[in-house]
């Protein structure tokens, strides 16, 4: 009896003082400076439109947390005096719970203010194959930022459409992942893994499950024509390509690892990430004629390898990120341009790969062989 009379007071005190941040007045609250990397919690809310509701909830962390419900189109939220100065390459996170699809935006200064971030919140049907229903459940969401205020500013929460509940936000730095590609030549890095690529934002696919990847399957996928000039020209770093309804760019790019997270890439431009086919080539430049070489793969996903044009490599199947999981057979690099692509597609998992070419004895090649960002 003691530990639940305990409790209680404890809960009791909790739910207390995060009232009390509630009732704070206005004047206090715009006196209050708050860090976009904190999280912003609805008790930290300044001014609320007419009909909008704040209430307690379980939440992700197992205690009681305030949120708030915006019941339709037009109602809002504000958030006094927020601070970016330390948000560089952000992106948005969030805990959200709606009862059928919706929207919230997030805007700099007022509700007609420009547009920070836009937020889909897709509980049921249309939102992918690998969605079940959420509707009246919390979930995390993330989504990239389509502005980042300078230095303090007020951010509001409005409803484009049917009502949502929102308990917290927090505004993030990307980790790096990738830096964009200069016209500076790169090399491999010290264990010969190839870094510099171009990326194509990613093909939508509809695929729910990765145990479709049989041979008959990554055929008819991987020889399909997507865009004008798939195996024939080569891209450059800001082209656009249309497929079917999608207007995707190629990003050139040099990854911070020695696996290519293609993953992250999608995540990076807003992109679908999960049931997703990703076109990558680099240029590879070689003073001399390079005989009994051997490139070597590893894909989260299958994948197929193209060198000048050749198919050289498949890895079929449901597979994890190995290290040289896959070789193909004894090639040849010309002197001058190599031109080497991959296609890797997903399911319902993560996707990246690592590529690195061997010599006959089975040693990294280094040297040497320099990388190129092919110009428009």
């Amino acid at each position: 009896m003691l530990f639940i009379s305990l409790m209680m007071n404890l809960s009791l005190s909790y739910y207390l003082s995060l009232l009390a941040v509630t009732l704070l007045p206005t004047a206090a609250l715009s006196q209050t400076v708050a860090s976009a990397s904190d999280r912003l919690v609805m008790g930290n809310s300044r001014e609320m439109s007419a009909g909008v509701t704040v209430g307690t909830a379980d939440g992700d962390e197992h205690h009681l947390s305030l949120y708030a419900s915006l019941p339709g189109k037009g109602s809002w939220l504000r958030f006094g005096r927020v601070d970016f100065s330390t948000l560089t390459d952000g992106y948005l996170t969030l805990s959200v719970r709606a009862r059928d699809n919706a929207q919230l935006l997030v805007r700099e200064g007022s509700a007609t203010g420009r547009v920070i971030a836009r937020v889909d919140v897709v509980v049921k049907g249309g939102g992918g194959p690998f969605r079940r229903d959420y509707s009246g459940q919390w979930m995390s969401l993330a989504v990239p930022l389509l502005h980042t205020p300078r230095g303090i500013a007020d951010i509001v929460l409005t409803c484009s459409d049917k009502g949502v509940d929102v308990g917290w936000l927090r505004f993030k730095n990307r980790p790096k992942y990738f830096a964009p590609a200069t016209s500076v030549a790169a090399r491999p890095d010290g264990q010969g893994y190839l870094r510099r690529w171009l990326l194509l934002e990613p093909i939508r696919q509809d695929i729910r499950s990765n145990v479709v990847f049989t041979d008959s399957y990554l055929q008819k996928a991987f020889d399909k024509e997507y865009f004008k000039g798939q195996m024939t020209r080569l891209p450059h770093d800001g082209q656009r390509v249309r497929v079917g309804d999608q207007k995707l760019t190629w990003h050139g790019l040099d990854s911070e690892n020695y696996n290519v997270r293609l993953f992250r890439f999608a995540e990076r431009w807003g992109q679908q990430t999960y049931g997703s086919l990703f076109w990558a080539v680099t240029v590879i430049d070689c003073p001399r004629e390079m005989r009994n070489v051997r490139l070597s793969v590893g894909s989260n996903g299958a994948s197929a390898w193209w060198l000048n044009g050749g198919l050289v490599l498949t890895l079929e199947g449901d597979r994890r990120m190995v290290e040289d999981d896959g070789r193909s057979g004894r090639l040849t690099l010309h002197a001058g341009r190599n031109i080497l692509r991959c296609a890797v597609i997903n399911g319902p998992g993560l996707s990246d790969f690592c590529a690195r070419f061997l010599d006959d004895e089975g040693h990294p090649i280094v040297e040497p062989l320099t990388l190129i960002l092919p110009k428009k």
